[in-house]
């Protein structure tokens, strides 16, 4: 058990320092706009209540008490919020005139849901990934949200392969999502092929999900990945 605790915190620190990103275009900001709701309030990883684009606060989403969720900025004035209920990933869209739509689940299948996290770039753009365990099985589903239409049908993410949920909730094997400006992602997770491994998925905008693809964690874990 001890080996596997530090197997574990390896892998969180090795992906606090990963440095594999998408380019930056000049003058954008592609940081993803990453944000949690904790009960009773709106706040990013930063600890600021999340804003719209304005700069006024965004309340919180409805999500049922002791029930947390991942919030980003979807446009100037417009969020988007995603949780587990009931052993679904549910979502809720928030505009200034209309406020909180009624949450909705993205889907109904079999097996449990968990860890959802989701990430946009404030121009009408997100994307969603979360866990879904049936028995030992483990795999990555997503769904991913423009203004026009909405959520897309969810799917799985090919090649996905994650570690098992091991903690529970600030858990490291959480997968860590990163959109550009233009709605190109990254994602990344330790892996569940082998504990000295992450894996890596591309999406770009108009084309999909490229299949995951392992690599070695960096001896250093300060040092970023091999690209």
């Amino acid at each position: 058990m001890r080996y596997r605790g530090v197997l574990v915190l390896a892998a969180m620190v090795a992906l606090s320092g990963c440095g594999d990103e998408l380019p930056k275009s000049a003058g954008v900001n592609n940081t993803a706009v990453l944000g949690g709701y904790a009960p009773g309030q709106a706040r990013t990883p930063e600890g600021q209540v999340l804003t719209d684009g304005r700069g006024q606060p965004i309340p919180p989403a409805p999500v049922p008490a002791g029930v947390q969720a991942q919030a980003v900025r979807s446009a100037e004035e417009g969020a988007l919020a995603v949780w587990v209920q009931e052993g679904h990933v549910v979502a809720s869209g928030w505009t200034r005139d209309g406020g909180w739509t009624p949450p909705q689940a993205l889907e109904e299948i079999y097996g449990v849901a968990s860890d959802p996290q989701v990430a946009g770039n404030g121009r009408g753009s997100a994307m969603a990934v979360w866990r879904h365990t049936v028995g030992s099985i483990h795999s990555l589903r997503f769904s991913r949200f423009d203004t026009a239409s909405g959520w897309s049908v969810p799917d799985v993410m090919p090649g996905a392969l994650p570690r098992p949920d091991v903690s529970g909730p600030g858990d490291p094997t959480v997968p860590r999502l990163q959109m550009d400006a233009e709605g190109n992602v990254v994602a990344q997770w330790p892996s569940g092929f082998a504990a000295d491994e992450v894996q890596t998925a591309r999406y770009l905008a108009g084309q999909g999900w490229s299949a995951a693809s392992s690599e070695r964690m960096a001896a250093n874990p300060a040092a970023p990945l091999a690209r």
